[in-house]
């Protein structure tokens, strides 16, 4: 085995240097906390990243999902329908809601949750849904156009968890699109999310929610809500970040076409538009089920890291494993495939051939 291991992930957040400005203003301002001057203009920027008219800043990405899932799920039913294959934080944000995960199948293209899926497995119910959450895959474009229809037809809410793609989001409109501003993504903050909608009353009330529900002027406490907010100190650092945005989004763009070029003679495959119409900060290959045991043999005897960032699936966790769901033949062959290998700005060519070469 090599001397030093590859590692998978390495984040990176702005530097002290970049932030000191950002520090000075809050030292001027000495606003901390609740909706300060950078809370505000971090929120302007973001918005204007994602093409949406109204932000929510949350403290992270689970509790974005949950505030668009309380206030956009049916009152008086159960279940929110979702993939899953996804990371078991859609699961535990589905709960925080009050509701019950009801679990289903992914396409095999898309590794995502199709209209067409969810609209097989509606007559299976023996009730109405209270929701539909749609998993975005590892930083992938969610369909929204297909989603709206498919919310008018049947009149189910539409949630996204689309942690993974911020700078991925077009045309975001009524449907609460829900992101993570975890270190580990493109626009991370340390720990953060946010939910992005043109319904500008769902906007006040998912704010107000961050902020013990308070509405208005007054300190009246409206409707239920937390303390789910960001500290001013937590905007500085996405201040940072999206002044750095345009030179990460390359480098991020470089890495992921390094790998491409190498895997045009490997035998895996990778998510569509991937490296052209998005990235993110994870990069994933699907491997042929015959070539899975011996490749990942030789990932490990070559000291190459690798993740299956999202496990086997919600159902195979303790604590989701009696959760209600439909036969999953896509999720049960496709999860164990999908490899996620190293990717981070440490990698040189030397490291990029010698992970290369471990792929069948």
């Amino acid at each position: 085995m090599p001397s030093e291991n590859i590692k998978v992930l390495i984040p990176r957040l702005p530097g002290a240097d970049a932030l000191l400005p950002y520090l000075a203003r809050i030292d001027s301002a000495r606003t901390y906390s609740n909706y300060g001057p950078l809370h505000r203009e971090f929120s302007t920027r973001l918005s204007q990243l994602a093409g949406a008219p109204g932000v929510t800043l949350t403290c992270n990405g689970t509790s974005a999902i949950e505030l668009a899932l309380r206030i956009r799920a049916r009152p008086g039913r159960r279940y929110c329908l979702m993939p899953a294959f996804t990371f078991i934080a859609s699961a535990h944000a589905v709960c925080n809601a009050g509701l019950t995960p009801y679990l289903l199948d992914v396409s095999e293209q898309d590794m995502m949750l199709t209209p067409e899926i969810v609209e097989a497995a509606l007559p299976l119910l023996t009730e109405p849904p209270a929701a539909v959450l749609v998993v975005s895959a590892f930083g992938a474009p969610p369909d929204l156009i297909r989603w709206k229809a498919f919310e008018a037809k049947h009149e189910i809410p539409v949630v996204f968890d689309a942690a993974a793609a911020v700078t991925a989001l077009n045309g975001v409109g009524a449907q609460p699109v829900c992101v993570s501003l975890h270190a580990t993504k493109v626009v991370g903050i340390g720990e953060g999310g946010a939910i992005f909608s043109s319904d500008s009353d769902l906007i006040e009330r998912t704010t107000a929610m961050t902020g013990f529900g308070f509405l208005g002027a007054e300190r009246v406490s409206a409707i239920r809500g937390g303390n789910y907010r960001i500290s001013e100190y937590a905007a500085a650092i996405g201040m940072a970040v999206l002044d750095a945005l345009p030179a990460r989004l390359d480098a991020l763009r470089t890495l992921t076409n390094s790998y491409l070029e190498r895997l045009k003679t490997k035998n895996v495959r990778v998510q569509r538009g991937v490296g052209d119409e998005w990235v993110t900060m994870t990069f994933n290959v699907v491997v042929p089920p015959e070539a899975l045991q011996a490749t990942l043999d030789r990932l490990d005897a070559q000291g190459v890291e690798w993740r299956r960032w999202w496990g086997l699936g919600c159902h195979r966790h303790p604590a989701f494993a009696d959760a209600p769901r439909c036969d999953m033949p896509t999720t049960e062959a496709l999860a164990p495939r999908v490899i996620g290998l190293p990717f981070h700005d440490r990698l040189s060519e030397q490291d990029l051939d010698r992970i290369a070469d471990c792929l069948p």
